[in-house]
């Protein structure tokens, strides 16, 4: 969609008091379009949005002109949603889900058919990147999968890692806006540039990196979709949800308010594992902010994957959490393939706690002085992030010098000023939700401005990063909140 199509749904959205936002909205507009004569008892079914909703916002696109009556599109509705959404199937294109036969494909489709020839040549998997290929069948489901939901046509879709070369087979449709694919090996990404090129696929672009370093700022706060099917170890599967996290557009300006957005989607590929362990997968999912939409078992096989057991399940994850600045966030991460990690694979967690240390230096050493203020501007940071405060101590050191600590409901928080080497010191361990206590900092930062700042954060706990005393100092992770980080 275009910037201006995103602006105005977000508006309706707002006006319709339509909790789902704006990706609801475009929900509602996608089923309306397939299903022109859709009442609101089988819409609601559909979107998973509530009838009262659903008629609200009808009643809001009347008002806007976008649609002709409330219960449907009509002519000119089917026109605005054709070229501002940029939905192209007007009827279900798989009215059989994914059983649907090759042969009974719509004709935009009928390419996958040969999908072999684009896909057998894909480089051999390197292991030290975790990589082995999915079957081409399961290839074929993945694009159909996309298909199916409306998550290709009109939309910016951001592939974290393609060896599987899924990427190909979308852009073949020729229905998504733009096609990002990053990926850490060269081999992968010269293979998908040849294809691309050989089938003038020209809305994808390519981009060369590592997770483990911080997101290349033009790719933060812009994609519709994330696909990704990252390594299956504890470090990579929490890893790649933060940088899922960041890729999607989750705000957007609007006569100089910010908008936040939420709704966006995530295909995730994770291997089955047993019911315990795959709470402890479904944990860490929604510690990131995320829902599970659907989930569906042994969706996808692989090729020579026996340590993953040769199958993977699919996650159609929502984005339903959201907080001020968060895409901005520059985190490095240590090790999170399973040759590095000499561990083999070692299943996700949701840590104890999340740590947050900050070290603020000013040439100004006056502020250091206002022990209120200083005071002030804690407790505003902890209460604007949602954190609970149930005690705190206070003391004012002679001639100066001033230390607060919060008995937090999820743990403490403490600042510690120092004016005669113009220092501040900060303490955040947090045990609800980790964008709380990386909101405070930001909070914490932009009121005090120092010249000078450092922050490192560490996941806490008996299964955390630093359960082995002997690489904690590699496993502390530096971040940054610049606003243009």
């Amino acid at each position: 969609m275009q910037i201006e199509t995103e602006k105005l749904l977000t508006l309706i959205a707002e006006k319709a008091q339509l909790a789902e936002g704006m990706e609801g909205l475009r929900s509602i507009l996608l089923y309306m379009y397939r299903f022109p004569t859709l009442k609101n008892k089988k819409l609601a079914q559909k979107t998973g949005i509530a009838i009262p909703a659903l008629a609200a916002v009808r009643s809001e696109l009347v008002k806007a002109g976008i649609i002709e009556k409330r219960n449907r599109l009509g002519q000119e509705g089917e026109n605005w949603v054709k070229e501002n959404v940029n939905l192209y199937f007007n009827f279900d294109p798989l009215p059989k889900d994914l059983t649907t036969s090759l042969e009974d494909l719509p004709k935009k489709l009928y390419f996958l058919k040969f999908s072999d020839n684009y896909l057998e040549k894909r480089p051999d998997p390197n292991y030290s990147f975790d990589q082995a290929h999915a079957d081409i069948p399961s290839v074929i489901n993945r694009t159909l999968y996309l298909v199916k939901k409306g998550e290709i046509e009109g939309r910016k879709l951001i592939f974290l890692g393609d060896d599987d070369a899924t990427s190909i087979l979308v852009g073949l449709t020729e229905l998504a806006d733009e096609i990002t694919v990053i990926d850490v090996d060269k081999a992968v990404l010269d293979y998908l540039a040849d294809i691309s090129n050989l089938n003038s696929i020209n809305n994808i672009n390519f981009v060369q990196h590592d997770l483990r370093e911080p997101l290349p700022n033009d790719l933060l706060n812009k994609y519709d979709i994330v696909i990704m099917d990252p390594p299956y170890t504890n470090q990579g599967l929490r890893l790649f949800l933060k940088r899922a996290k960041q890729a999607l557009k989750t705000s957007i300006k609007i006569e100089n308010r910010d908008y936040t957005l939420i709704g966006k989607r995530c295909i995730l590929c994770f291997g089955n594992k047993p019911p315990k362990d795959k709470q402890k997968i479904q944990l860490s999912i929604l510690d990131h902010g995320f829902v599970i939409k659907e989930l569906i078992p042994d969706f996808n096989h692989y090729e020579g994957a026996s340590i993953l057991g040769q199958f993977s399940d699919l996650y159609y994850l929502t984005l339903a959490e959201v907080h001020e600045n968060e895409s901005k966030l520059s985190l490095e991460a240590r090790p999170i393939y399973t040759s590095e990690l000499k561990q083999g694979i070692n299943l996700p967690f949701r840590p104890i706690g999340h740590h947050f240390v900050g070290e603020m230096r000013f040439k100004n050493q006056k502020i250091l002085l206002e022990n209120e203020e200083i005071h002030k501007i804690f407790l505003t940071a902890l209460f604007s992030s949602g954190i609970v405060i149930l005690d705190i101590f206070k003391y004012n050191f002679h001639p100066y010098g001033y230390t607060a600590i919060a008995i937090l409901k999820s743990s403490h928080a403490a600042i510690h000023t120092w004016p005669e080497h113009g220092y501040i010191s900060i303490d955040i361990f947090v045990c609800d939700e980790y964008a709380k206590g990386l909101n405070v900092m930001k909070i914490l930062k932009e009121k005090f401005n120092p010249e000078i700042s450092e922050f490192y954060y560490i996941e806490r706990g008996r299964e955390s990063l630093i359960a082995d005393n002997e690489h904690e100092s590699k496993n502390i992770k530096k971040i940054s909140l610049n606003k243009d980080s």
